[in-house]
């Protein structure tokens, strides 16, 4: 078809009113100069496909890549067992991609179908991380009604720490309960007026499991992943689980960790409690994508 990269490539088209719109060609970093087949948009929004591009281990292999803001990354080569040395294509996985098919004509035979297993935990989706933040804006909404008399705003901010002003922002050390008071100092009669408004603020730290890492790194560089701020009280956690999204895993609260190409990789922590009387286990899950440069 006219526009196409080269071989035979991967198109799209969109159902609009019960209308097939014409292809669109998914473009260059999908498609190559050589040929790109068997399509499979798995329920992750990955798309599978197949390819006998350069950088492959001989003929057909499985690729995988990840639509982000609009744009298809960069598409990364499944290790083995998935790929080999012969003809591997027509992949398909279920929704938490733990046990698939896919064809080959490995070990000399003619076109087999394949199950796959993976040992490899990878959840379809996790909770976004959040980040506790504890700084805070004061507004004195009654300035307005003393403009004509001259006030000092003092803010008491019960951590021990004051600041002056109609409009502060005060930063806490961290989680805990908080009294805030107003003090209004009177320039003209020199009257102190002690805890005009008094405030209860409580702060306390999302309850999740935590990533701490680099946002962005380059091609290659170790860095450590750290879960010593997850935050689950009352949990027993057995086990902390790595997924990278390049296919491979890690466990422990402190982990190393490079990537071999560029990419965005949403990375996945898994935390597990051991179990309770009634032989129940708890799980949670957050991601956070790290750049690969």
């Amino acid at each position: 078809m006219e526009g196409g990269e080269g071989g035979s490539d991967i198109w799209y088209c969109e159902l609009v009113d019960g209308e097939w719109g014409a292809p669109v060609n998914l473009g260059p970093t999908i498609n190559s100069s050589a040929s790109e087949n068997y399509p499979h948009i798995h329920e992750s929004g990955k798309l599978y496909f197949s390819s006998n591009r350069a950088g492959g281990y001989g003929k057909l292999d499985i690729y995988y890549s990840t639509q982000i803001s609009g744009e298809w990354s960069e598409p990364r080569h499944m290790a083995e067992p998935i790929n080999s040395e012969a003809d591997d294509f027509a992949f398909i996985a279920g929704e938490d991609g733990a046990l698939g098919y896919f064809v080959s004509n490995r070990n000399n035979s003619n076109d087999n179908i394949y199950r796959f297993i993976s040992t490899i935990i990878r959840k379809s989706s996790c909770d976004e991380l959040l980040y506790n933040n504890y700084c805070y804006e004061f507004i004195e909404e009654n300035a307005v009604k003393y403009d004509t008399i001259p006030f000092i705003y003092e803010w008491e901010f019960g951590d021990g720490e004051k600041a002056e002003g109609e409009i502060v922002e005060h930063c806490y050390p961290g989680p805990g309960d908080y009294t805030i008071r107003l003090n209004l100092e009177n320039l003209i009669t020199g009257e102190i007026l002690l805890a005009q408004k008094s405030y209860f603020l409580q702060i306390r730290d999302f309850e999740q499991p935590f990533i701490a890492s680099p946002d962005t790194v380059r091609v290659g560089q170790s860095i450590n992943l750290t879960a010593y701020e997850t935050n689950l009280p009352g949990w027993d956690i057995e086990r902390y689980y790595w997924n990278f999204d390049d296919e491979s895993i890690d466990v422990g609260d402190n982990v190393v960790k490079s990537w071999e190409s560029p990419g965005v990789y949403d990375v996945q922590l898994i935390v597990t409690s051991s179990k309770d009387a009634s032989g129940l286990s708890k799980e949670a899950c957050v991601s956070k994508k790290i750049v690969v440069e």
